[in-house]
């Protein structure tokens, strides 16, 4: 993913410290070159890290909830809203950062954004802090999102009282549309470029555009807010947007839109938007498997032609995805191929593009992530073609793309660290992140009374919709 877009056959990468020093052809190798460690990579393509723009911390845990409307009395973003600012507690957000860190790690994900909630929870650091140590354990790079919610405002939280070590009860507290203001700055300030370069706090609204009922000049506010924390601490914003918000956006807060802006979604937009992205330089995030796409089309291809970068992002494991991004390059290009009848749309190239330099780029991370050349972090991993569904292995390209998964992935390296080879993760105990996660989603559950939520749906089987 270099400019030249290099395919080295028997090559090899040099890493000194947390960056890349050396890639080329084995030929070219050097004889005086030694390494403390060599990782023979025989059978294996390397790629850079992947790179997920755009999901949710909190996910990880609260997997198919909502499915059929199941112990749902309003819609699933407020179904989930009620979760994550009432029932959960600093534990839950750390298992929940293990877990969810621990299934990037294993898919080959080495570097993600986390909006800390379906909306994100602004309210206390305490459950920032517990999701920034769980990810730092795992050892992935992570943009922690913190920024206003959607409304209505202002929004009840509920902080668990630990006890004779249970939380047995809880105070009650609300927060105004402004005071988010300030909780990102806080966020910012306190987490941006810390835990030795992997953790990163970008001011993440929930949305950039029209949100009801808040006015015009309310939203201004907010994205003016957004915007000075970015010129502070020198970092994108990033949140969610979709038809009509880019042109609400242009007449009402125009400074917003910037190539330090990465957008999510952009579903139904039309042509006039599509220009408004292409010629102020705001990244896409598109999620193929997303809900928002089932509503309508983010249209990929004809943004790429209009010079936009995209990428394409899992919106995390809730309610019905994971973090496997070779699904969704596939499920991309499908989408679109079939849209415009034409299966050359989005070729295999392309699509690798958009989950490494084209991703680092949305996230304004270009200059240090996405491709394997000297200067770069060292964020790679290997592809063990070693399998029936890999072989025989020609076109690697094409191979990691059309038929490789996640669960190919063999070798994790992050910040020059080994974090996983031969799928074994040795700093982690695996079994104890999944009790641990399952116990705080349990009892986040049963502290609002909504153990009903994990119910089967009746139309579990049929043809009929919900």
């Amino acid at each position: 993913m270099d400019e030249s877009r290099r395919v080295l056959r028997k090559g090899f990468i040099g890493i000194q410290g947390t960056e890349i020093v050396l890639v080329d052809s084995m030929d070219t190798l050097p004889p005086q070159v030694r390494a403390e460690i060599t990782i023979d990579a025989e059978g294996m393509v390397m790629l850079p890290g992947l790179i997920d723009t755009h999901a949710h911390g909190g996910h990880g845990l609260t997997k198919t909830l909502g499915e059929g409307g199941v112990g749902i009395e309003t819609d699933w973003d407020d179904f989930m809203e009620g979760i994550y600012f009432r029932g959960t507690t600093p534990e839950f957000w750390y298992e929940e950062a293990r877990l969810s860190g621990l299934e990037k790690l294993k898919f080959g994900v080495t570097t993600g954004m986390s909006m800390l909630g379906s909306y994100p929870r602004y309210d206390d650091q305490v459950y920032w802090r517990s999701h920034v140590e769980g990810m730092a354990e795992i050892g992935i790079r992570d943009i922690l999102g913190i920024g206003t919610p959607n409304p209505p405002f202002p929004k009840t939280f509920y902080r668990w009282i630990k006890r004779d070590g249970a939380y047995l009860d809880h105070d009650e507290y609300q927060l105004s549309h402004e005071e988010s203001f300030e909780k990102t700055r806080q966020a910012v300030r306190t987490f941006q470029n810390t835990n030795g370069g992997l953790t990163f706090c970008y001011p993440t609204p929930s949305g950039v555009g029209r949100r009801d009922p808040l006015s015009p000049a309310e939203l201004t506010a907010q994205n003016r807010a957004m915007k000075d924390i970015s010129l502070e601490f020198g970092v994108p914003v990033h949140a969610h947007s979709y038809g009509g918000d880019l042109s609400f956006a242009r007449e009402h807060f125009p400074f917003i839109l910037s190539p330090d802006l990465s957008l999510a979604h952009c579903t139904g937009i039309d042509e006039e938007e599509i220009k408004i992205l292409a010629d102020t330089g705001v990244g896409v995030c598109s999620g193929p498997s997303t809900g928002s796409y089932i509503k309508a089309r983010c249209p990929v291809v004809e943004l790429l032609e209009a010079g936009c970068t995209v990428s394409f992002c899992t919106d995390a494991s809730a309610p019905d995805r994971t973090f496997d991004l070779f699904e969704k390059l596939r499920m991309g290009a499908r989408l679109h191929r079939v849209h415009f009848h034409d299966n050359g749309v989005l070729p295999a190239g392309k699509l690798l593009e958009m989950v490494t330099i084209d991703a680092a780029r949305c996230l304004g991370l270009q200059s240090s992530l996405g491709s394997l050349e000297p200067g770069k972090l060292a964020d790679l991993i290997l592809v063990d073609t070693r399998k029936p569904h890999l072989a025989p292995v020609w076109q690697e390209p094409l191979r990691m793309v059309y038929q490789a998964s996640g669960h190919d992935v063999d070798t994790v390296v992050v910040n020059g660290k080994i974090l996983m080879r031969g799928r074994e993760v040795s700093h982690i105990n695996q079994q104890t992140v999944l009790q641990r996660g399952e116990e705080e989603a349990w009892a986040a559950l049963r502290r609002l009374g909504l153990e009903k939520a994990t119910a089967l749906p009746e139309k579990l089987w049929g043809v009929t919709h919900y």
